[in-house]
């Protein structure tokens, strides 16, 4: 592989997770003040809330697969879509708040969206 092709791979992979991040916090912040007694009650996550933050996050991980194809284009899809997931997995399962206020099964549940979602957003760019 060429220093040119590790740079777009690298892009990809940069943009890729942060337009998925990008769009998830600006999410996050939109419901709450929208609705701040939809997303905590005793300084707890609700349920309800719990499983629109795993719809939400689909749409980010569809949102950050697409970008990512859409810089890296058709070669090294692979690569680039099994490292946004490889990323985007690790850094969910690194933020140790989060995954206690979340609890396993939603931890679960998102790590496979993740993968789900960059993986359509990926077909949907490349088809």
């Amino acid at each position: 592989m060429s220093i040119i092709t590790l740079s777009y791979v690298a892009l990809a992979l940069f943009l890729g997770y942060g337009v998925a991040v990008a769009l998830s916090i600006a999410a996050t912040f939109g419901i709450t003040a929208v609705s701040s007694n939809f997303v905590v009650k005793d300084n707890r996550i609700k349920r309800g809330y719990k499983y629109t933050q795993d719809a939400v996050w689909l749409v980010c991980a569809i949102a950050g697969g697409y970008v990512a194809s859409l810089v890296n284009g058709e070669s090294h899809a692979w690569l680039v879509g099994s490292g946004l997931v490889a990323v985007l997995i690790t850094v969910l399962w690194m933020n140790a708040w989060e995954m206690r206020q979340r609890g396993l099964g939603h931890q679960l549940v998102m790590s496979i969206v993740s993968a789900i979602g960059v993986a359509v957003g990926f077909v949907i760019h490349l088809r």
